[in-house]
């Protein structure tokens, strides 16, 4: 019986001795597994944002094009363009983009190579995002996923901008080219974003 007893306490006492050198360990070994997680859900997040924004810059007038550059009209027609021969654009005559090959563009040349859906304003992609300082655990355009679930994080920028001179400030002219979006996880990891448009208003 005596022999039982002190088999049964050293037992705890070594027991208790992995607990205290090891134990920590233990319980800390999940956590990159959990960052990871964590880090490629809000990276999933900023992609599903930016895919539901177009994101092929539209045509410019006397604008440097190289081979592989896609664009679209300005007067949108549903399809995106692709630069097969670089150059410069015609300062001030888009191309007639009905046209099966497309004309001449200065010293570039266009082919068609897709459609697209109508593009997103900016202003809706904003409402979307949801607002600055917001938790976002429900969000039923960008954090939903595959199995239902969703992703929960933090809008900590969400706002229309004006670049001057490389200086960033909030842009009050109700122009609204430039969308600036930052998201947070739990972790405290961060990703931001900028959406450009050429419509006044976003």
């Amino acid at each position: 019986m005596i022999e039982m007893i002190v088999t049964l306490v050293i037992v705890a006492v070594l027991g208790s001795m992995f607990y205290v050198y090891f134990g920590k360990g233990f319980t800390e070994s999940v956590m990159p597994v959990n960052r990871l997680k964590q880090s490629t859900a809000l990276h999933r997040v900023m992609q599903n944002i930016t895919a539901d924004y177009n994101v092929y810059p539209q045509w410019r007038g006397n604008t440097v094009y190289a081979a592989g550059i896609f664009v679209i009209p300005r007067n949108f027609n549903g399809r995106y363009y692709k630069c097969t021969t670089g150059g410069t654009s015609h300062a001030t005559d888009e191309p007639d983009w009905s046209k099966n090959p497309v004309p001449t563009d200065g010293s570039v040349t266009w082919e068609k190579s897709g459609r697209l859906r109508d593009l997103l304003p900016l202003t809706t992609l904003r409402n979307r995002i949801g607002a600055e300082g917001s938790p976002q655990s429900t969000n039923e355009y960008y954090g939903k996923n595959a199995d239902g679930t969703y992703t929960t994080y933090t809008v900590v920028t969400n706002r229309f901008i004006k670049l001057d001179g490389g200086n960033e400030s909030n842009d009050t002219t109700d122009n609204n080219y430039i969308l600036k979006v930052t998201l947070k996880n739990d972790q405290e990891e961060s990703l931001t974003a900028i959406f450009y448009s050429d419509e006044i208003g976003g």
